[in-house]
């Protein structure tokens, strides 16, 4: 045996390179079952599950981390020509960033999402509006980097590159206008934050909607129909927005109906009130207002205004008061009137049943 191996010397570098890609195997496997057995249960005892979490994400990148340092003292073992040699280093280099970058964005996405949820923070409206744009934005990073180390270990020179770039990214920044435009003008809602997640917002159009999120491009608003709206952020920065939901959840209702001219509007008006303060869904910290609006050729237009605990029931708080107003005012004796062709028609139908 001793005598074939001096006579094929390569032998032994191909046996020793394989006994070490066999003992790094094992040792990337003792890694894997120390971070399941002995490293699990040990975060599992702590209060937060964010190690539980570090662990279960670390776990494959790191073992494979040990198999590649293996391989990499293996291959600079065996007796290989340079072009070769280079090669395989190369493309265990590619790898091993691969493996870094990797691990980096699991690390990142975990205590950004532990951050969310977890932290004495994660109940603010910042972190829930901002936490998308950091999460895109930093693995965004982590990736630009890797490529750029990749690229100076095979020679390219990154500041040309760089600068080639800048000189065609003109281009397509002339040609993507509206997508930057939108990507700023979600930065500016961000930052300046007109309305934040769960208000409920009214748009130029009329549309009304509860916001869902706000992306980098575009905002998702949940109308009352359940549609999804999604609007362009740059909309969003020039048009005018009502936010129905600050300072406060409460919003203002109005109803509005003519009584006759033979009406006692001291009487009309305290109905209107009344009904109004029937409501379960009045916010009882202030008081309904009546108004007379004007007199036309129908009759006293009267204005009732009261307001609602909450927005989100505005549609049923003015049913309520819409009932009682019919019902109070026909108990009341208030005559409402009608068109002279309504009227003459409801007459026709009375008569035809008679």
């Amino acid at each position: 045996m001793t005598r074939w191996l001096d006579v094929h010397p390569w032998t032994s570098d191909v046996l020793l390179s394989a006994l070490v890609l066999a003992l790094s195997y094992l040792a990337a496997r003792l890694l894997a079952v120390l971070f399941a057995r002995v490293l699990s249960r040990v975060a599992q005892r702590t209060p937060s599950t964010l190690d539980d979490h570090m662990v279960t994400a670390l776990k494959g990148p790191l073992a494979a981390a040990i198999f590649l340092g293996g391989a990499y003292f293996a291959v600079h073992r065996l007796p290989l020509r340079d072009p070769l040699l280079g090669r395989l280093d190369s493309t265990l280099f590619v790898i091993g960033a691969f493996l870094l970058a990797l691990a980096l964005v699991r690390s990142y996405g975990i205590l950004l999402d532990w951050y969310g949820r977890e932290s004495k923070h994660a109940s603010t409206s910042q972190v829930v509006e901002f936490a998308p744009l950091f999460a895109k934005v930093g693995k965004g990073i982590i990736a630009i980097l890797a490529a750029i180390t990749v690229m100076q270990h095979f020679g390219v020179n990154v500041a040309s590159l760089v600068v080639s770039l800048g000189v065609g990214s003109l281009a397509v920044g002339l040609a993507a206008q509206d997508t930057l435009a939108n990507m700023f003008a979600g930065f500016t809602l961000m930052a300046d934050r007109p309305f934040r997640v769960n208000d409920k917002i009214q748009l130029a159009s009329g549309e009304t909607g509860e916001v869902e999120s706000i992306g980098v491009r575009a905002t998702l608003i949940r109308t009352g129909d359940d549609t999804l709206l999604i609007v362009p952020n740059s909309a969003l920065v020039k048009d005018r927005i009502v936010n129905l939901s600050r300072p406060t959840r409460r919003v203002a209702a109005r109803v509005e109906l003519y009584v006759s001219y033979e009406s006692d509007l001291a009487l009309a008006r305290g109905v209107l009130a009344e009904a109004a303060r029937a409501s379960r869904l009045l916010d009882t910290d202030k008081e309904p207002v009546v108004h007379i609006a004007r007199f036309a050729d129908l009759g006293v237009q009267l204005q009732l205004v009261f307001w609602v605990r909450d927005h989100a029931d505005l549609a049923a708080a003015r049913t309520e008061v819409q009932e009682q107003l019919l019902r109070r005012l026909r108990e009341s004796g208030i005559e409402i009137p009608s068109l002279p062709t309504d009227r003459a028609a409801r007459e026709a139908e009375l008569h035809a049943r008679s």
